[in-house]
């Protein structure tokens, strides 16, 4: 067991508030690991330099704000380190945070182009496909030009920590395409699913076959081809009901594609809601569907998994490697008629998931706190 006087520090740009969920899979982690171990967990939430956030506590665990110097829009991110990893020294010293053994960061930039200097254990998790956070930032005129010294920087930052975690094995992999990729130690972590949070309850059965979607509404999720999906369906039988859960920049595109097809009554658009809420969502609901093709992983189908809900994914994607059933649960991307029968076969067949003991997120970190990283300090 590790000595409590041991810090952990935790770099992330995002970590759920009152004002925002964003980052649940986060918090999940890290109570997890405050269970399983005795590190001294520190948490900064590192923003932009124009944010307003200030620290704040959260579930019982106080999140510094740390605001980085850079130029906005993402342009040539990094340009700045130096001056901000200085800027940081102070800041783990004002915060009483010297010291660190360990540094966990959250995507590559900008968490570890910080710790650079700090004489620990570094981690580097990665969550999302594009793994060098290449597509960020809103001028391709930009991403063309800073792409090369993006690349360039942040490998070297990745070959310098002692373990880089992707939430499939799929992240890995996007990691290996890059040649100079080299790093001393990898490791999958999957986003397990809290059980406490999320298990089957007893619930009346809903009147309609009822599909529930929980995301962001962003292109690569895809709500579109499940709207049509229902829409197909709902032309030759109308006990179907579909429950969106979610914000962002496509959803009033859904809802007018909704409006515009007299698909209203059929089809709604619920707020975000609290994480610890959803387990109802995913109990009421008869299956879960989200045809997103960009998909490191997607916690949502392992929180319907948990509550014995059904649920259909994309092939190709990190859900696929873990999936009880790859034919029946997977689907084709963008293909409309595929999903169509799919969701067929869940409306006219039983179905029985199996446990989602090997996921659980007790197991997961328990497996993640054996590695032998952390018997460096014993």
């Amino acid at each position: 067991m590790v000595e409590k006087s041991k810090i952990y520090l935790v770099l992330t740009p995002f970590f759920p508030s009152k004002e925002s969920f964003v980052g649940s899979y986060i918090l999940d982690q890290l109570k997890q690991i405050r269970i399983q171990s005795n590190f001294n967990i520190q948490i900064v939430k590192v923003v932009s330099l124009f944010s307003n956030e200030k620290d704040y506590y959260f579930d019982n665990f106080s999140v510094k704000i740390f605001k980085l110097i850079d130029f906005p829009f993402f342009i040539f991110p990094g340009l700045f380190n130096y001056i901000n990893k200085q800027r940081f020294s102070f800041f783990l010293e004002k915060n009483k945070m010297s010291g660190v053994h360990f540094s966990h960061s959250h995507v590559p930039y900008p968490s570890a182009y910080l710790v650079e200097d700090l004489g620990c254990k570094k981690i580097i998790q990665h969550h999302g496909l594009d793994v060098l956070q290449l597509m960020n930032g809103r001028s391709k005129f930009f991403r063309n030009i800073y792409s090369k010294f993006l690349i360039r920087n942040t490998i070297k930052h990745l070959n310098k920590a002692d373990l880089n975690i992707g939430v499939s094995n799929l992240v890995l992999k996007r990691l290996r395409d890059y040649k100079s990729y080299n790093p001393k130690q990898e490791f999958v972590l999957y986003n397990g699913v809290d059980t406490s949070k999320f298990f089957k309850k007893d619930i009346e059965k809903n009147k309609f076959f009822t599909i529930g979607c929980v995301a962001n509404f962003w292109k690569i999720k895809d709500q579109m081809t499940l709207i049509k999906s229902v829409q197909k369906i709902l032309g030759k039988r109308d006990d179907l009901r579909l429950r969106f859960v979610g914000s962002g920049p496509t959803l009033q595109f859904c809802k007018e594609y909704v409006n515009q097809n007299n698909l209203s009554s059929f089809i709604s658009f619920e707020r975000e809601q609290v994480h610890e809420k959803l387990n109802d969502f995913y109990n009421e609901i008869d299956l879960f569907v989200l045809p997103s093709y960009y998909e490191a992983l997607g916690c949502v189908y392992l929180e319907s998994w948990a509550t014995q809900t059904p649920f259909i994914g994309v092939e190709g994607q990190g859900i696929s490697e873990i999936v009880p059933d790859k034919k029946k649960m997977l689907s084709a991307q963008h293909d409309v008629r595929e999903l169509v029968n799919k969701i067929l076969f869940f409306m006219h067949n039983e179905f029985q998931l199996k446990s989602v003991k090997h996921f659980d997120i007790k197991k997961t970190i328990c497996d993640f706190l054996s590695l032998d990283i952390f018997s460096y300090y014993d």
